[in-house]
């Protein structure tokens, strides 16, 4: 019965995963075939990143069409180097109520952002049902926004995950190494595994990481504080843009800033650059899509919001069950009676 069920919920995700790849090809097409997407790409741009939560400008300026390439071609690294890491895709995929989909992103992926995906639209509604707005970003044209929502989360991730966190968790290794005496050599490695990906990082050295010891002790105090500060001024940094969003987006976007923290800790910077891909990028082409082509793409489309929703809600009931699972487990080596 297990098997046939996990089956049966493998089967959206797979189709889901299938739209993340097929999300590629259809940016570029869609620019590079719409005359208003000629003149965007056409332009040049100046380029700026973002370090340790602030921005920098660089510079230098490229050609708005070769940076939009350059960007489908790391999400579609990103893409290929989370189906072969961890157990696979192919085997993650079949056991997710064993937990078997977590230790794979692109598995776990779908279950991860349409959760969270759930959670802000739930947060939000709450928060202007009180009187409090979101607000939204708005953009000249839709092309324009589809450059801008591909090169965000890249920058974003890198100010606010990579960057700090990541440094938290070199910070962290370099102190075990002092203690195993390792080589400069394997030093550097780790060092710089631990920016990359800092839970693989840890388990090349021996100490306690998210996978062999669970979210709690694979975290450590400082990266903790460092997670929930760089949550926080993410949220603020919304808001403080002035570029359409209202104070009820730093709730929503510190919420989501949180996941991503913890997506990078666990997966790596490829994780986190998926999961902000997905709320920017990833919605707005198919509805570009739709909008140009409804005859097909209004159909995907309605077809992935119901896929979105159905794997949200099921994997808030998971988190929730397993939560509640633990706690009772706990409560039983400790002893505790019930009243």
């Amino acid at each position: 019965m297990l098997k046939l069920v996990e089956t049966v919920i493998s089967v959206p995700i797979t189709v889901v995963v299938v739209t993340y790849f097929l999300s590629i090809p259809l940016g570029i097409a869609l620019i590079f075939s719409s005359g208003e997407g000629l003149l965007v790409i056409a332009k040049e741009a100046q380029i700026f990143i973002i370090l340790f939560a602030a921005e920098f400008k660089l510079p230098i300026r490229v050609n708005v069409g070769a940076l939009f390439v350059a960007m489908m071609a790391v999400y579609s690294l990103c893409l290929f180097i989370s189906w072969r890491t961890g157990a696979g895709f192919h085997k993650a995929v079949k056991k997710v109520l064993e937990g078997g989909a977590f230790k794979n992103w692109l598995a776990s992926m779908p279950l991860f952002s349409s959760a969270l995906l759930v959670a802000i639209l739930l947060l939000q509604g709450l928060q202007e049902s009180h009187g409090v707005p979101t607000g939204s970003i708005h953009f000249q044209n839709p092309y324009e926004a589809l450059i801008s929502l591909s090169y965000s989360p890249i920058i974003e991730e890198v100010g606010f995950r990579l960057s700090p966190l990541g440094l938290i968790s070199a910070v962290y290794c370099a102190l075990e190494l002092k203690e195993i005496k390792a080589t400069r050599g394997s030093t550097l490695t780790t060092l710089s595994l631990a920016f990359i990906s800092p839970d693989k990082a840890k388990r090349s050295i021996g100490t306690m990481s998210i996978e062999e010891n669970g979210w709690l002790k694979g975290i450590r105090v400082g990266e903790w504080v460092g997670l929930i500060s760089s949550s926080l001024f993410f949220g603020l940094a919304h808001y403080l843009a002035k570029s359409g969003w209202e104070i009820g987006k730093i709730t929503s976007a510190s919420l989501a800033g949180f996941i991503l923290g913890l997506v990078y800790f666990r997966y790596g910077i490829h994780a986190s650059f998926l999961l902000h891909w997905f709320f920017n990028y990833y919605g707005h082409v198919y509805e570009l899509a739709a909008k140009n082509y409804a005859q097909i793409f209004s159909k995907i489309l309605l077809m992935i919001d119901w896929l979105t929703a159905s794997l949200g809600i099921f994997a808030i009931i998971l988190f929730l069950a397993g939560l509640f699972f633990n706690i009772s487990r706990a409560k039983g080596r400790l002893g505790i009676s019930k009243f």
